[in-house]
């Protein structure tokens, strides 16, 4: 008999009950797509669907929780040392911090371990709604145990019921007997067990409540308790500026910020990562609520980058209450500053149209905004975004319009605040944030003129004119590597336009940023079919087509591919002069030069060698360096790949346009290992991480791994190899690329061979051919089997498969007749 999904469900919880250690070493594990336990309780696939239905949104949250605690290890490592029995003493400690900096999560996951480990547990949280009464957090705090206060002295007895309120006959206040009172409750019920105090949110506690704290936790000094005390800010709150130990928490570095918003359910990729992380300035809190907003709404974060992104609930009440309590002429200053960033609001005060200082005095006493010679700062990015969403279009509109007229001789910032008070389409505005975009491409910053262009295109009237700008922005935003939001611009592009031109470079458009983003097997055929309608009227669209299509086939490998790519290399270059106004372009050759290595590399490296010698001498633009060095690479003419690809590198250091050369990188950093520079090799691939980090490129983290891994590989680091290897392999869709699977084998293989583990290295290299010895992909096995084979193992076992075999790191002198694509 089938056990039903509720008992399925009750049986999983009861095993998460029996191993929490376990499971909280992988939250996020899915246990119900075991196969052996689907076998065990011989479950049908509708009942894994349904459990995965019940148990997978629960398992999404424990990950992004655990994501955050463990980006304050250290700080909760300090708490949980602190509340592990046995208490030798009386311990206390203030946790300060701004809002959202995580004192909550860790008071919860303190107090939690402590219940586990048998403490007795009293907490209390200050509401803003009950500061001004009297003993309301003593009496939230005090009240499960308060049986136990007939046992205090006859005074203190009075002295505490009467300050809750809970006396018959209440007598005077007494706030000192009201703290001994306290102090003796707390010693007696320590003697039974160890007593944790937990009083979250103390800068919304009563007074009275916090001098009674304090007055006990000043006193406390054998007794086994713990008081723990969370308040906002930078200074204790009232009663405990006395000498208390404090914990300051400190914005997450830009590493751990990173790894928080990777452990949300749907992190944000590209362009609003980078927004998240520039808004969230290391604040835990508004890393997983800015994620939230991007997740729910992407197009916001798209918008002009002077425009903060929008709040959640929960982040805005924490600043709009006490932006609402302003005088209303600080608020409309406050308004004005919100709109402008730092530039803006000195160019607009330079010309009378700034906030007034006088007016923002109630604002600065607030600890909103701080005012010196230099201007008017937020204290933080969140201030600046919650007032700015906190008011109507309306009056943001009327606040950016005050700041345009005032920005006459800036006209990029200009057109920017126009938009940002436009709601409907406007051709002028339309026009105006064209010029700008076009400014932007010519001082290299590709990530503003598409968004510049994409705002363009929202705001034209005529579907011509929208489809025009679409199509600009996506090819203005392919140099910034960020493949979603090209994808999304060539889609918005192709849903409105049936011109034959605009569709074939929007489709290009999406070809690339299928490829770049590891969708290879849908990227192929796409970028083909675009290689070959552009051929005769738009070569140049066709040439760039094919050389991404190239860039597929260097992954993948696959010689079906291969094939299919020397086709339309063929009919483009069978084509007739190209027809009136459709040039080619100077770096042709480049182009041809790439695709012919990715697909052609043995039977005519001698010519192409030639070639690329002759190429490389030639003036090159920064696009035909990245191919022609990633073609010398792929040639093994290593020195030359480095020689171009430093080159390439070090004219692409303008911001937002940092993208595309990623792929280049990987292979200088491939170079590098070929010559035996391996500490440059590990630059390079921190560098590609970095970059892939940005704009969440998988295959380009997996490949810096994978350097990173052949690396510590030969230098015998098999640890960190393996490592890096599996991270890579973890990262990455092996079906849609086999390079990343190939480079990973050749790593762990290496590293085996290190550790003198030959069958694991055999294993390893094994896996790279197929079962009668060829290899299994003629490309993958040229680029990454190129291995000194020290103790001849494999060279062994090659030679008696009659295979192609490796002496010195190279192939036989026969062996590239053998591999010769057919």
């Amino acid at each position: 008999m089938r056990p039903t999904l509720r008992c399925v469900c009750a049986a999983m919880v009861f095993s998460l009950a029996l191993a929490p250690a376990a499971h909280a070493q992988s939250f996020g594990f899915p246990w119900w797509r075991d196969a052996q336990f689907q076998r065990d309780l011989s479950l049908t696939a509708d009942q894994t669907a349904k459990i995965e239905n019940v148990f997978q949104p629960a398992v999404t949250q424990l990950r992004a929780k655990k994501a955050e605690l463990d980006q304050q290890e250290e700080e909760l490592s300090r708490l949980r040392e602190l509340v592990a029995p046995p208490y030798e003493e009386s311990r206390v400690l203030l946790i300060l911090g701004d809002p959202g900096m995580g004192k909550t999560v860790l008071l919860a996951e303190a107090t939690r371990e402590a219940r586990l480990a048998g403490v007795r547990v009293r907490t209390a949280a200050g509401r803003e709604s009950e500061q001004d009464l009297a003993f309301a957090g003593l009496h939230q705090l005090l009240r499960p145990v308060l049986s136990s206060a007939a046992g205090l002295p006859g005074r203190q007895a009075q002295a505490l019921t009467g300050a809750l309120g809970l006396a018959a006959d209440p007598v005077a206040p007494d706030p000192l007997l009201t703290g001994v009172a306290v102090l003796t409750l707390l010693s007696d019920l320590s003697e039974h067990s160890p007593v944790l105090v937990v009083a979250d949110d103390a800068h919304w506690l009563d007074r009275s409540s916090l001098d009674a704290l304090a007055f006990a936790g000043s006193r406390l000094d054998a007794e086994r308790v713990v008081l723990l005390v969370g308040a906002r800010g930078q200074a204790p709150p009232s009663g405990f500026a006395r000498g208390f130990p404090e914990l300051h928490l400190e914005p997450l570095s830009a590493a751990d910020s990173g790894r928080l918003l990777d452990g949300q359910p749907r992190p944000p990729r590209g362009r609003a990562r980078a927004q998240v992380l520039a808004q969230a300035a290391g604040n835990p809190m508004a890393l997983i609520e800015l994620a939230k907003v991007v997740a729910d709404d992407p197009a916001a974060s798209r918008r002009w980058a002077a425009e903060p992104l929008p709040l959640t609930d929960r982040l805005s009440a924490v600043i709009t209450a006490r932006f609402a309590a302003l005088p209303e002429q600080a608020q409309a200053a406050l308004l004005l500053a919100a709109v402008a960033d730092g530039p803006d609001l000195r160019v607009a005060a330079s010309h009378g149209a700034g906030p007034d200082a006088r007016a923002l005095t109630p604002a600065e006493e607030l600890g909103l905004v701080k005012v010196n010679r230099t201007g008017l700062q937020f204290s933080h990015p969140l201030v600046r975004s919650a007032i700015y969403h906190s008011v109507p279009f309306a009056q943001r509109a009327a606040a950016h319009r005050r700041l345009a007229e005032a920005l006459h001789d800036r006209p990029d910032r200009r057109a920017w605040h126009l938009a940002a008070a436009t709601l409907h389409p406007d051709e002028h505005v339309a026009s105006l944030l064209e010029a700008t975009a076009a400014q932007a491409q010519r001082r290299g910053g590709a990530a503003a003129a598409a968004l510049a262009m994409e705002r363009a295109a929202e705001l034209s009237p005529e579907p011509e004119d929208q489809a025009r700008r679409l199509v600009a922005a996506a090819s203005a935003a392919v140099p910034t590597g960020q493949g979603d939001w090209v994808q999304d611009l060539a889609s918005r592009a192709l849903a409105v336009t049936a011109d034959p031109g605009l569709r074939l470079t929007a489709r290009h458009n999406a070809g690339w940023a299928l490829a770049h983003s590891g969708r290879r097997s849908a990227a192929l055929p796409a970028l083909l079919s675009v290689a070959e309608e552009a051929s005769r009227d738009q070569p140049a669209l066709a040439w760039d087509a094919l050389a991404d299509a190239a860039i597929v086939v260097c992954h993948s490998g696959a010689p079906a591919s291969c094939q299919a790519v020397s086709r339309v290399l063929g009919l483009l270059e069978s084509q007739g002069p190209p027809a009136a106004g459709h040039g080619l372009r100077a770096d042709t050759g480049a182009h041809r030069l790439w695709i012919q290595a990715c697909t052609q590399p043995f039977g005519t490296r001698s010519e192409l060698v030639r070639y690329l010698r002759q190429i490389s001498r030639s003036s090159l633009d920064e696009p035909a360096l990245w191919r022609t060095g990633s073609a010398a690479w792929l040639l093994d003419e290593s020195d030359l790949a480095i020689t171009l690809l430093t080159d390439a590198m070090q004219r692409i250091r303008a911001p937002g346009t940092q993208g595309t050369s990623s792929p280049g990188l990987t292979a200088l950093g491939w170079a590098f290992i070929d010559t035996g520079r391996w500490d440059e090799a590990l630059d390079a691939a921190a560098e590609a991480a970095d970059l892939a980090e940005a704009s969440q490129m998988e295959l380009i983290a997996a490949a810096a791994d994978l350097i990173a891994a052949t690396v510590h590989a030969m230098r015998a680091d098999s640890g960190a190899a393996r490592r890096h290897a599996d991270r890579a392999l973890a990262s990455a869709d092996l079906a849609e690329s086999g390079l990343i699977a190939a480079r990973a084998r050749r790593a762990l293989g290496i590293a085996a061979l290190a550790d003198g583990r030959h069958l694991l290295a055999f294993t390893q290299l094994r896996q790279l051919f197929s079962e009668d010895g060829v290899p299994v992909d003629i490309v993958l096995v040229m680029l990454v089997c190129l291995i000194a084979d020290t103790d001849g193992t494999v060279a062994a076992v090659a030679r008696e498969r009659r295979q192609p075999t490796l002496r010195n790191g190279r192939f036989e002198p026969d062996a590239v007749d053998r591999l010769q694509v057919t």
